[in-house]
């Protein structure tokens, strides 16, 4: 769904983790998220949202010691663009490891990271779509229907958005 990685490299330095450990403990890609003002303005900080779907929802604060709440991701159309999205269904909240941290405290923050993200994910599940046409794992804000994702939708019937 999305190319760029340097939204996934922006989410690691942003919990100080190292790029490929962040990868291989919740997978990727993951992009910086326009968040629905009326939900989540009150919170600081930068959503990220990723996983299958996507389906998972990362906030990172903007604090010197930046606090980190993963939940589920739920997007909403403002019109034909933008996609908002929010953190809802909160699966926990986090502190990022210390700048320099030993590596034992890095592995027991990605580990609850892993489990946080894993959780929002499972969530989410059940509202996911599997196009007919081209197989992929559509969030419902990505699908047209119950088994149509927004590109085979396009591709196949010429519909415009």
């Amino acid at each position: 769904m999305w190319i760029d990685e340097s939204d996934t490299t922006q989410l690691s330095q942003r919990l100080r983790v190292g790029p490929r450990e962040l990868l291989e403990s919740i997978g990727g890609p993951w992009q910086v998220s326009e968040r629905i003002a009326e939900r989540e303005m009150e919170r600081s900080g930068t959503l990220f949202v990723g996983r299958a779907g996507p389906s998972v929802a990362i906030l990172v604060s903007d604090d010197p010691d930046p606090d980190v709440r993963i939940g589920v991701a739920v997007g909403q159309w403002q019109g034909v663009w933008p996609l908002l999205w929010s953190l809802t269904d909160e699966t926990a909240l986090l502190r990022t490891p210390e700048r320099d941290a030993p590596s034992a405290e890095v592995d027991s923050f990605l580990a609850d990271l892993q489990q946080a993200v894993d959780a929002a994910a499972a969530r989410k599940a059940p509202a996911l779509v599997v196009c007919r046409y081209c197989s992929a794992l559509v969030a419902p804000e990505h699908a047209v229907g119950e088994e149509l994702c927004q590109a085979c939708g396009t591709n196949v019937f010429g519909i415009v958005y």
